[in-house]
């Protein structure tokens, strides 16, 4: 772990944008990280399976295209971010509402896991002294450096009041982009974001191709298969809510047989999970 300060030439830079820059920025892990393309993805920590899906889906893009994933390891959507990240064998910096050594000490489960798994590709930040434990002041900071250091900033899910919308205000404030992605209308948990498209607050985002072509990246295209119009058609009937096998070859008019095989193909690919009670749904 080292602490950098802001006369330090591998400091970040986007960080001297901001009112009062971290003095020092605890650092434990890639430190040249900091200063490459980055993304800042946000959310509610109570994500649905589709916000989960789309910070999945948004993060694994970007990773794949060089950018680092920017969040705050929070449960919900910006584990899903960081998680995406790894998976696509990108990189992905986690920036945390208390000192590094605290938080390293209370962190159970998948999140501690998740978070070795960020230090070992990617950085875990602080710009608060490593024992300093998380307080309601703290978290509001963080946010202000997650907008800061992505040169964009995300909205996958936010209700109404959500800390994600903190940050996108931040970064409208530090005149970064701002996209958020669009919800079912009436739906809590895209409440907040709804409302920051319908307001002009920020750019509804349709997807990851978007989201490269406004860093300027070309996102590739895969020549089409045969399979790919079934696989498209289960993935699309899957976007919204988890659902089981015999309602889905219903509503598609395909045979229980010839479902299978797609949907075997798509576990195997990881687009498709089983859930707990039986249901299929869309990574």
């Amino acid at each position: 772990m080292i602490a950098l300060g802001p006369a330090d030439p591998r400091y970040p830079e986007r960080l001297l944008d901001l009112p009062q820059p971290p003095e020092p920025l605890w650092v434990d892990g890639d430190v040249p990280a900091l200063r490459s393309r980055t993304v800042s993805i946000v959310g509610t920590r109570r994500m649905t399976p589709y916000g989960a899906r789309v910070a999945r889906d948004l993060a694994v893009a970007c990773a794949g295209a060089g950018i680092v994933v920017v969040s705050g390891l929070a449960q919900g959507v910006d584990s899903a971010a960081h998680a995406g990240a790894l998976e696509a064998k990108g990189k992905t910096i986690a920036v945390i509402g208390a000192g590094l050594e605290a938080y390293l000490a209370e962190i159970r489960g998948r999140r501690r896991s998740l978070a070795h798994a960020i230090r070992a590709n990617g950085a875990l930040v602080s710009e608060f002294p490593p024992d300093a434990p998380a307080q309601k002041w703290t978290f509001l900071k963080r946010n202000a450096t997650i907008a800061a250091l992505g040169e964009i900033t995300v909205v996958v899910e936010a209700p109404a009041g959500s800390g994600a919308l903190i940050t996108a205000a931040e970064a409208r404030r530090l005149r970064r982009p701002v996209y958020a992605v669009p919800g079912p209308i009436g739906a809590g948990a895209s409440a907040g974001t709804n409302a920051l498209i319908a307001n002009r607050r920020a750019r509804a985002l349709t997807g990851g191709a978007m989201l490269l072509s406004a860093f300027g990246v070309l996102a590739g295209v895969r020549p089409m298969t045969d399979g790919d119009d079934f696989d498209a058609r289960v993935l699309d009937a899957l976007a919204a809510s988890p659902t089981d096998p015999d309602a889905l070859a219903r509503r598609l008019g395909l045979p229980h047989a010839r479902l299978a095989v797609v949907l075997a193909r798509l576990v195997v690919r990881g687009d498709v999970i089983a859930a707990p009670d039986g249901r299929l749904a869309r990574r």
